[in-house]
């Protein structure tokens, strides 16, 4: 499979927001939805810092 993980960044620690994340798409500016395999949504404020296909890991740097 090639789901990610998503993680929220906070400094250097990496915290588990989602896994198995499958899509993720803007719903307003600032704003995002991600959804994993099993159907599971959230949303958060923040921006995309960083997506590492080889190691399926996903960065969110959330709105402070």
């Amino acid at each position: 499979m090639c789901e990610s993980n998503a993680y929220f960044l906070r400094g250097k620690k990496e915290e588990l927001f989602l896994k198995d994340v499958t899509l993720i798409r803007p719903v307003s500016p600032g704003e995002w939805l991600v959804e994993n395999l099993l159907g599971e949504q959230k949303k958060f404020r923040g921006r995309i810092s960083q997506i590492d296909f080889m190691a399926h890991k996903i960065l969110l740097l959330p709105e402070e």
